[in-house]
């Protein structure tokens, strides 16, 4: 067990005898520790751990404990007082509630799942329920809803092995093919697009930057037998030209974009990518430009626009925008 998860451990079990006690003995203290742990700790730790809850400005506790010699033991100086009870203010609350409600969202992750216990103790611990007590009894916050997506079951273990330096060795199926093949990847980053994740890294045979997505991964394994391979790889500088997740080994456009007053309003608080910026706004439309890499999931996003957005430069883009859109009426 992890040293900070005993010493957690430990602060709530000698809490929990002063709160019970009034007086309380080392080795009274000591023997509720070690049948809380299954192992003996010493005095220093005993009193390490006493000192840490009256003075640590990190655990927050200032927990007024003292010690009597008439009565040979540790008490709380004032009765009421329990680490359980620390107060909080409402902006504190209110964060602390808001980000409970969105881990809420990644419960049925792995990864997430392992947590679930401690987010509860959290929300237990500021009084949510009587917060819930005092609130209407229908839920005012709602996060996107995110469905189970196949492949996030591998995001302990590559995140593992991005962490600790590892190789994996991966079979992957690609959508349009028959059969999967074994790639060896010495993985860097794992990026999030559209509720699906992505795993990017130096492919050990191809000497190239590849993305795979976890849900066409069918089986992942580190790869002890090779050394991992740092190429320098910068997420920022790999991705700043490009929006979402297919990166192209081209120069980046100076694209132009007229909106729709209505559509261009939602563009501005909710920029395409970072170097967006605005060109004209007028009564009628609203015109900005970006410098990226055309891939599909800008062609895409574009055409989800419908005839909200009307691309002007380059004239290379806009001709394919045209054929896309000829080629979408055949099937209508």
């Amino acid at each position: 067990m992890p040293l900070n998860k005993e010493a957690l451990i430990r602060y709530r079990v000698i809490n929990r005898c002063l709160v019970d006690y009034k007086y309380v003995s080392k080795k009274r203290l000591m023997a509720a520790c070690h049948d809380a742990l299954d192992h003996e700790i010493g005095e220093r730790t005993l009193e390490q751990d006493i000192h840490e809850m009256k003075y640590d400005r990190h655990l927050g506790y200032y927990a007024p404990i003292e010690y009597s010699k008439e009565e040979r033991g540790y008490y709380y100086t004032e009765p009421d007082f329990s680490i359980d009870n620390i107060p909080i203010n409402k902006d504190e609350l209110d964060a602390l509630i808001f980000i409970t409600t969105m881990l809420d969202q990644y419960k049925h992750i792995g990864i997430f799942s392992t947590f679930s216990g401690a987010v509860q103790k959290i929300v237990d611990a500021v009084n949510i329920r009587r917060i819930l007590k005092e609130s209407p009894l229908y839920p005012f916050v709602e996060f996107e809803n995110s469905p189970m997506v196949k492949g996030s079951e591998f995001l302990s273990v590559i995140l593992g092995a991005i962490k600790e330096r590892k190789v994996l060795s991966i079979v992957y199926q690609r959508f349009d093919a028959e059969k999967a093949y074994n790639h060896i990847l010495h993985p860097y980053y794992l990026k999030e697009y559209r509720n699906r994740w992505y795993m990017i890294g130096y492919h050990h045979e191809l000497k190239e930057i590849r993305t795979y997505g976890l849900d066409r991964i069918v089986e992942v394994q580190e790869e002890p037998t090779l050394d991992f391979q740092d190429t320098g790889f910068n997420p920022k500088e790999y991705f700043q030209s490009t929006v979402g997740i297919i990166v192209q080994e081209e120069k980046p456009q100076h694209i132009v974009l007229r909106f729709s007053t209505k559509q261009g309003k939602y563009i501005l608080t909710q920029p395409i990518h970072e170097s967006q910026e605005v060109v004209e706004i007028t009564e009628n439309f609203i015109k900005v430009a970006l410098d990226v890499v055309p891939n599909y999931e800008l062609y895409s996003i574009f055409l989800g626009w419908g005839n909200q957005v009307e691309v002007l430069e380059p004239a290379e883009m806009r001709e394919q925008m045209k054929r896309i859109l000829k080629g979408t009426l055949v099937n209508y």
